[in-house]
């Protein structure tokens, strides 16, 4: 298999200070909040949510500027959080700014 790609509009809800790894790679950990109409069996639905993100490298740079409730697409692949915590994080690789929404 190799298909992992997700890209997502949503607002920018909450991001962690800054850190470093050892190696000195900026990383930041990141909270989204998605909201809009699907269509699903032919019906409408409302679909929501909130989705944990991290970002590394220069985008980690960029996303620590962003403003809170800034709506965002972003783009990237899901992962687990680690070997112990199977719970999916995106790992954005990249996020551009929504004008007039």
């Amino acid at each position: 298999m190799k298909r992992n790609e997700v890209v997502i509009d949503g607002r920018l809800l909450k991001r962690s200070a800054l850190r470093y790894t050892p190696a000195g790679t900026p990383v930041i950990d990141l909270l989204f909040a998605h909201r809009s109409l699907q269509i699903e069996a032919g019906g409408r639905r409302e679909a929501r949510c909130e989705i944990a993100a991290v970002a590394i490298g220069e985008l980690a740079l960029r996303l620590s500027a962003a403003k809170i409730n800034q709506p965002l697409q972003i783009s990237g692949f899901l992962a687990q959080n680690s070997i112990g915590n199977r719970r999916l994080v995106l790992h954005a690789v990249d996020a551009e700014p929504i004008d007039g929404k």
